[in-house]
């Protein structure tokens, strides 16, 4: 009688423990699709606003300004097409550009 008490005590913390392991990969499934975005976003956020970011920005734009200077017609269309599409993508409330870039990009609208 202890043995098959025994027996089916051992069955059921293997079910329960089994249980627990199927849904709890399932319910970390389900938090993980819920606050992956938010937490990719933050991550996208604060690169954006990183310091390594803002300066590769600002160093790409003085290039396209070099460029710009000796730049034919239609070199200065597309250059002056990428210079604002590159600013508006910057985050200019939250990490503005310095403000030689910023006089440049604007002599530019």
């Amino acid at each position: 009688m202890k043995l098959i008490a025994g027996l089916l005590a051992v069955a059921g913390v293997i079910a329960v423990g089994s249980l627990l392991t199927v849904y709890g990969r399932e319910f970390a499934l389900r938090m993980d699709a819920h606050y992956a975005p938010r937490e990719e976003q933050v991550r996208h956020n604060t690169f954006e606003c990183s310091q390594s970011h803002s300066d590769g920005m600002a160093r790409e734009i003085r290039q396209y300004q070099d460029q710009y200077g000796t730049a034919d017609a239609a070199g200065k269309a597309i250059i002056r097409q990428r210079v604002l599409q590159d600013a508006e993508s910057q985050n200019s409330d939250a990490c503005p550009l310095p403000s030689d870039v910023q006089s440049f990009v604007q002599s530019l609208r």
